[in-house]
C-alpha cells in the first residue's frame, strides 16, 4: 500500500470512529451500495447510490473526462460520516452510461441530472459536489435549479470570469481533441469541447446564490496561469459571508486524486454548517 493510500485509510478510519461514537444512531445506519440505471429517454445514466434514509443527498459531479470512479474512494465513507445518501454518476459518454445525442451540451447535461433526481423521488434538499468541468456544470445546475440545491462544494472549478480573461480558444489549445473519434468517450469529449459556448453564454453575469452555504477548494499549484486562476476563484466566493475558500497547498489541479481527505472533510464540513443552521 502506498504511503499517501495508509495515511488516508488511517485518517478515515479515525473520523469514522470518532463519528461513532457523536452521531445519532441515523447518523451511523449501514450504507446500502448498488447501481442504478435511469432511462432518460434517448439514453440511460448510470447511477452509483450510497444509500441511507435521509432528507439531504450529496450528489458528487466528475470533472471533464471522468465518471463515477474518481470519487470511489470516499463515496460510502462520505455517506457514513454525514449520514446522508450519497449519489455519483457517469455523465452521458463517460463510464457505463450511452452516448446520447450528438448535440447534447452542458444544460441537456443538468437538465439530465434533474431527471434522474426526480426519477429517484428524492427530496429536494441537494447538495452539489464538482471537480473542474463538474465544477461548472454545478453552476450551471443551481442557476437552473436553485430550490433544490441547500449547498455546493466546488472544487477548483472551471469558471466563465477565467474563461473570458484567459481566451476560449487559448483553453481549447489545451483540451484535448479528436479528430477521428471511435470510442463514445472520445465523441463525448468532443462534444464537451464543441458545445461548451453555449454554457457559458447562460453563466455569464452569474454569481453563486448568497444564501446558499458554499466552499470553493482551489488548487495550490495552478497548472495554467496560477494568478488568473487563483483570482478567479477569490472573487467566486468574494460577494457572501456564507462562501468560503479552502487553498489546497501543494496540490495541483487533480486534487481529488492527489488529497481526497481534503475533499471528504470539506464536505463533511459543509453538511455539519447546514445541521447546525
Amino acid at each position: 500500500m502506498k504511503r499517501s493510500v495508509l495515511i488516508f485509510s488511517v485518517i478515515t478510519y479515525l473520523l469514522l470512529a470518532s463519528t461513532a461514537c457523536s452521531n445519532s444512531k441515523k447518523d451511523t445506519a449501514e450504507v446500502t451500495r448498488h447501481e442504478k440505471y435511469i432511462d432518460a429517454g434517448t439514453h440511460n445514466i448510470r447511477l452509483v447510490i450510497s444509500d441511507l434514509p435521509s432528507d439531504y443527498t450529496i450528489i458528487l459531479e466528475a470533472g471533464g473526462g471522468r465518471y463515477s470512479d474518481v470519487y470511489e474512494g470516499i463515496q460510502d465513507t462520505l455517506a457514513k460520516l454525514t449520514g446522508y445518501r450519497v449519489i455519483s454518476y457517469d455523465r452521458s459518454g463517460f463510464g457505463m452510461s450511452e452516448l446520447g445525442p450528438a448535440d447534447l451540451n452542458a444544460p441537456g447535461e443538468v437538465q439530465l441530472l434533474e431527471k434522474c433526481i426526480d426519477s429517484l423521488k428524492l427530496n429536494k434538499k441537494i447538495i452539489l459536489v464538482g471537480h473542474s468541468y463538474g465544477g461548472f456544470l454545478i453552476q450551471l445546475f443551481t442557476k437552473e435549479f436553485p430550490d433544490l440545491v441547500k449547498g455546493l462544494v466546488l472544487i477548483d472549478p472551471m469558471n466563465v470570469s477565467f474563461v473570458e480573461r484567459f481566451g476560449l480558444d487559448n483553453l481549447n489549445a489545451l483540451q484535448p481533441y479528436f479528430t477521428d473519434p471511435a470510442e463514445n468517450w472520445q465523441k463525448a469529449g468532443n462534444r464537451m469541447v464543441d458545445n461548451f459556448p453555449v454554457a457559458l453564454d447562460i453563466l455569464r453575469g452569474y454569481e453563486l446564490p448568497p444564501d446558499i452555504p458554499a466552499v470553493l477548494i482551489t488548487s495550490g499549484n495552478a497548472p495554467i496561469d496560477p494568478a488568473l486562476w487563483r483570482k478567479c476563484h477569490e472573487e467566486m466566493v468574494m460577494n457572501s459571508p456564507k462562501h468560503k475558500l479552502v487553498i489546497a497547498e501543494g496540490n495541483s489541479h487533480d486534487i481529488m486524486t492527489e488529497n481526497p481527505y481534503l475533499v471528504l472533510n470539506t464536505v463533511v464540513d459543509l453538511v455539519n454548517t447546514i445541521k447546525s443552521k
